[in-house]
């Protein structure tokens, strides 16, 4: 498959002309990859040192599942990403942590039939939020899921609002107010914008120190494939 790459102005993101530049995503390359490491660190402060992506990470991605791995470039600055891979069913929808699905960030079980995409990774730099990145990412992944036939998409969606309700509500009561619009989940509201359903909940998911160990195992199915 051919690589594709689309362009997003970020004043047609609801930004203002001050701050308009064009973004373009792309299908990861070398020449990125120490970039990479860096953004990861910058984006993921508070994640636990052994959960970040490093070099040697992202380069196994490329060689395991190029046409997977997209960054989102302002000139040549990396400023944002995305990293992904193929998973059976049978895996992806049964109890994991991140560190084991992601084979401890080389992404070992990456399976070339798998029916369904995983969303390793996903991070906009902090200076560039709000533009529409995420979004044209998400849009990305859905275009790559179409071209290969695939069921659909399945995500570890992080609940970095549950700190403040946690006195009030189990993080099941948590997902069932975000998702019924009651609680804005600064993570796992735009994601259900997005198309994502949560269909489960993952325990144990992460090690960071800012947020609840707990994720949303999140599903979007593809509407054009047979299978669904």
């Amino acid at each position: 498959m051919a690589p594709f790459a689309m362009s997003l102005r970020s004043d047609e993101a609801g930004t203002t002309m001050e701050h308009a530049t064009t973004i373009r995503v792309t299908q990861t390359a070398e020449e990125h990859l120490e970039q990479l490491a860096h953004h990861q660190q910058v984006c993921f402060p508070t994640l636990a040192p052994y959960e970040w992506l490093r070099v040697e990470h992202f380069a196994a991605h490329l060689r395991v599942f190029p046409a997977g791995q997209h960054v989102a470039l302002d000139g040549q600055r990396v400023v944002g990403q995305s990293s992904t891979f193929r998973v059976s069913g049978e895996r992806v929808f049964g109890p994991h942590t991140f560190h084991d699905i992601i084979g401890a960030g080389f992404f070992t079980g990456h399976d070339p039939q798998g029916a369904w995409l995983y969303g390793a990774d996903m991070s906009v730099h902090p200076d560039y939020r709000g533009r529409g990145i995420a979004r044209q990412l998400y849009e990305t992944r859905k275009t790559l899921v179409r071209q290969l036939g695939m069921r659909g998409m399945v995500a570890g969606g992080m609940l970095p609002g549950y700190t403040a309700y946690a006195a009030i509500y189990s993080v099941e009561a948590y997902i069932a107010a975000v998702v019924a619009g009651r609680v804005n989940d600064p993570t796992l509201t735009p994601q259900i914008r997005s198309g994502f359903v949560p269909e489960g909940i993952l325990y144990d998911y992460i090690d960071d120190a800012a947020i609840v160990a707990h994720a949303s195992l999140l599903v979007w199915r593809n509407p054009e494939s047979p299978a669904q």
